[in-house]
């Protein structure tokens, strides 16, 4: 048995040996890293495998309430380590569920499984590859129709963005005005900015400034190409507890009929070839509404930001 399976099996060992995962057990398993074979990588595929092989085990975990284990077996990550603490608990629900349905020699197969078909989802580059406003994906424009179904979205006027369970918003401010959202996520987060473009895709011609941007401020930025389509990475300088440091950050975009809306999405992991899948559902479906931005600009204006309405709350 490979390293990484190795400690896998060790990681739910220990689970039945002690009821609880231990601190070194969640350390070692790194899970919430999905662009590489981890040992929690191999859990969560282990578990997804188990209850396609046992329908009763995904019955089970369903009618339980067990939203994060009925997400993970139909591979959507969404809410995924929202915040440390709700993070372990989700990990160890996983990893008991595990436990309890495998013997030695069932979690051996499971795990060679498993190994093989992260290895192969790997591979093919399916992780990678852009998924923004290909018929499944947006952001969508809120005239476009159809759109998928089921995505509960709170209002902010020129931005629609989806309720994602356990995420903070926060408005965006632009001088006086609020000009965006800002999603928190446990110790990343991700804004949005819609702006109002004159006519044409304007991300392509974007992207170079926003490279220049940052290195002429000291930071570090190249373009590259991820689920989020063409977009720029960067280690943008900011001030942390008194001192500077370059922080991790995803500046992405994506062109709509007479719109772009901008994300920028930033935290210790933002750099990973594998986009959180969190941020991407946040982003690809999110629906922009010009119609309530009338009046705010002026076509001949060319690229400009435009103002989102924040509810009150009574």
């Amino acid at each position: 048995m490979n390293q990484v399976r190795a400690k896998a099996k060790e990681i739910v060992e220990q689970y039945g040996r002690d009821g609880a995962l231990s601190l070194q057990s969640l350390e070692s398993a790194e899970f919430g890293v999905w662009d590489r074979l981890t040992p929690g990588a191999l859990l969560v595929a282990a578990l997804c495998l188990a209850a396609i092989e046992d329908p009763a085990l995904a019955d089970q975990m369903t009618e339980s309430g067990d939203s994060l284990l009925s997400r993970l077996v139909s591979d959507d990550f969404r809410a995924i380590e929202l915040d440390a603490d709700d993070a372990s608990m989700s990990w160890e629900r996983a990893v008991a569920r595990l436990s309890a349905y495998a013997s030695s020699d069932t979690l051996d197969g499971l795990l060679t499984q498993a190994e093989d078909l992260w290895s192969e989802v790997l591979e093919s580059g399916e992780l990678t590859h852009p998924r923004v406003r290909d018929g499944e994906s947006g952001p969508w424009d809120a005239e476009e129709t159809p759109m998928p179904a089921g995505v509960e979205r709170l209002d902010y006027g020129v931005l629609k963005v989806p309720r994602l369970e356990g995420a903070r918003m926060h408005p965006l401010h632009g001088g006086e005005r609020i000009v965006g959202v800002v999603v928190s996520l446990g110790d990343h987060a991700l804004s949005l900015q819609v702006f109002k473009v004159p006519s044409g895709p304007v991300w392509d011609t974007v992207r170079p400034k926003a490279v220049r941007g940052v290195r002429d401020q000291g930071g570090s930025a190249e373009e590259a190409v991820s689920g989020f389509g063409p977009e720029v990475r960067a280690r943008i300088p900011v001030v942390r507890d008194g001192k500077q440091v370059l922080q991790p950050t995803r500046i992405i975009g994506c062109d709509g009929p007479g719109w772009l809306l901008r994300g920028v999405y930033g935290g210790p992991a933002a750099l990973a070839d594998v986009v959180d899948p969190r941020a991407h559902h946040l982003f690809t479906q999110t629906v922009v509404d010009l119609s309530a931005a009338e009046g705010q600009t002026d076509a001949t204006q060319g690229i400009t930001e435009v103002e989102v309405h924040w509810p009150t709350r009574g």
